[in-house]
């Protein structure tokens, strides 16, 4: 069991120190996931893409329509929802990781197909991912239209699940950039998503005894297998009603993609909520710094939205009638830098990247 030591003054709870004693906390890098070099290959794919990207996805004219294409899997968290029977989570989580995406950039999701990878053929674990992929389809407006089931053996050591979403965008969308003094908004996320789950594994296996465990009340099994929140239909009335200047989905590489939405020599100020027991207890175990683990997980903010300070009520009503729980996070400042800066006030403290 842990246990949890809040400070009398400051930001809340210290930082841990590893069951060695040594004070020696782990990483991504640790867990085998390289955030620099990721964005290394990212920076390599998009000179490559020649400009054609924006800020989550791409999108090609097509006979007056705009087209977008975009994929997305759900990683490592695979392996503990095969391991915990819960792999229909998966399946929806394809699905909605990039609907969520493509909404952002204010485009409906029409169709989509998949592709799952296993090690060898079982009708029960394809069945479980099928189920969640069509589910996470019907609730997102998407038309599941097939996909490609490969059998790797030898290659594939567990079970891996992709899709690629269709979506089409409305004609004279201005792009997704916030504007100085723009107010943000996050969305409350449903746990983890499907992001950080190699560090997030290394600290439950290493440090906390599994995946079915249960510290200081915290059911890790349930709180790891929690599916990806949908944002989809929220995120597109907003943009359609006019209510949205940006929007970023909290998933790899966590509150650092807000780059993609920022101007040159903006900063997003943003006071942020306390993060839910999941994260607390894997910071604690874990013995993460506090700027990694906000590189590395949502930490309870699964959407950051930017609005207007005049739709600000009109935007809050909205979220909560699709069932979200939204926390005014901060604003937009001209920050002078040459480089835009996402500045994070949190329980922790400050954290600049």
């Amino acid at each position: 069991m842990l246990a949890w030591h809040w400070r009398l003054a400051g930001y809340g709870p210290p930082l841990p120190r590893d069951s060695s004693g040594t004070g020696r906390g782990l990483s991504y890098r640790d867990a085998g996931v390289d955030l620099d070099a990721s964005e290394v290959l990212h920076g390599l794919a998009s000179r490559l893409l020649a400009g054609r990207r924006e800020a989550y996805t791409s999108s090609i004219e097509l006979h007056g329509r705009e087209l977008v294409l975009h994929v997305d899997g759900v990683g490592t968290k695979t392996l503990v929802l095969e391991r915990l029977g819960r792999l229909r989570v998966a399946g929806w989580d394809c699905v909605v990781m990039n609907t969520n995406d493509v909404a952002c950039d204010a485009a409906r999701p029409v169709a989509l197909v998949d592709y799952i990878a296993m090690p060898r053929a079982d009708e029960h674990v394809f069945r479980e991912i099928l189920e969640g992929v069509r589910e996470a389809a019907e609730a997102t407006g998407a038309l599941l239209l097939g996909g490609e089931t490969a059998i790797l053996p030898g290659l594939a050591q567990g079970v891996d699940v992709v899709c690629t979403v269709l979506a089409l965008r409305e004609p004279g969308w201005r792009g997704n950039r916030v504007r100085p003094g723009d107010v943000l908004v996050g969305l409350e996320s449903n746990g983890l998503h499907a992001n950080g789950y190699s560090l997030a594994r290394r600290i439950a296996l290493e440090r906390l005894g599994g995946y079915n465990v249960v510290v200081d009340g915290l059911d890790l099994a349930e709180e790891l297998a929690k599916p990806v929140r949908d944002y989809t239909g929220f995120l597109l009335e907003a943009w359609s009603r006019g209510l949205l200047t940006a929007a970023a989905h909290i998933t790899g590489g966590a509150f650092t993609k807000m780059r993609r939405i920022l101007p040159q020599g903006a900063a997003a100020v943003m006071e942020m909520p306390e993060p839910p027991r999941v994260f607390q207890v894997l910071v604690e175990a874990g013995g993460v710094e506090p700027s990694e683990a906000y590189r590395v997980w949502n930490m309870g903010v699964g959407l950051v939205v930017a609005t207007p300070r005049d739709s600000l009520d009109e935007l809050l009503s909205l979220a909560k009638r699709h069932g979200h729980r939204a926390h005014v996070l901060g604003r937009v400042e001209q920050a002078g830098a040459a480089e835009p800066r996402i500045i994070l006030d949190t329980v922790y403290g400050r954290i600049t990247y």
